[in-house]
């Protein structure tokens, strides 16, 4: 594994690193994508792989790499956006590699984001999200509740948790309570403030992603209604056969 960065690493001391992967929702990537968009981040670097996924896209701020590192100098915080995952046994090096880069170049703490499954939140909640600390952590408190007895992340965002306590970089999970299969732009809407206003300290503005939720809301609702539809013609011819008996 290899980062490539064209700044300095003492610049980047003190940054709060950001991260998260393609899992539930895809929160943990559309916030981390969003968060470099709303603060104005720019690219500083690079992650290569012994197998770096073969994929470039072309986004907002430019053509994306697999692994981009993004840097905002204001608040000072360092965020990696991971448009692919790496092969399944590529995961442990990442992990250990990126925790062991954010160990050398001294970040003040690193924020894990991903989401957790609806299920688990209960009728009338309040945040909208759960979180947990690693023990080296000293950053913001956050109002949520720590995640509930019994449940626990998996994949590489758990992993990249677990090297960062063992490189002694203080670290907490961001889990927004999103939908499982498909994209939750308000649990990403919810993630990416809450990491603003009260990890960075700083007011964004998250309409972009409001909007393309109640755009997905809409698109949901026709889709149901075409359904229904469907299914009442479908009634209807067989009440209209004329078959008897």
């Amino acid at each position: 594994m290899e980062i490539v960065v064209d700044i300095d690493r003492k610049e980047l001391k003190g940054s709060v690193l950001i991260t998260g992967f393609r899992g539930f929702g895809m929160v943990g990537y559309l916030v981390s994508k969003y968060l470099a968009l709303l603060l104005n981040a720019r690219k500083i670097g690079y992650i290569l792989l012994e197998r770096t996924p073969p994929m470039i896209l072309i986004e907002e701020d430019g053509v994306g790499y697999p692994f981009d590192i993004y840097y905002s100098e204001n608040p000072k915080a360092v965020i990696v956006v991971n448009r692919a995952l790496p092969d399944k046994d590529l995961i442990d090096d990442y992990a250990a590699g990126l925790a062991s880069w954010a160990s050398r170049i001294g970040v003040r703490y690193a924020v894990l984001v991903g989401g957790l499954s609806r299920d688990y939140m209960s009728e009338g909640e309040e945040y909208g999200y759960r979180h947990v600390e690693n023990r080296f952590y000293d950053g913001p408190s956050l109002e949520a509740p720590r995640m509930e007895q019994g449940l626990g992340v998996m994949g590489p965002l758990a992993l990249l948790y677990v090297y960062m306590d063992y490189f002694g970089v203080p670290a907490t999970i961001v889990l927004p309570y999103s939908t499982v299969e498909e994209a939750d732009y308000l649990a990403s809407a919810t993630g990416v403030r809450i990491i603003a206003e009260k990890l960075l300290g700083v007011k964004v503005d998250v309409s972009l992603l409001e909007n393309l939720a109640q755009k997905q809301k809409e698109a949901l609702q026709k889709l149901l209604e075409i359904m229904v539809s469907e299914e009442k013609g479908e009634e209807e011819k067989k009440e209209g056969s004329g078959i008897y008996m």
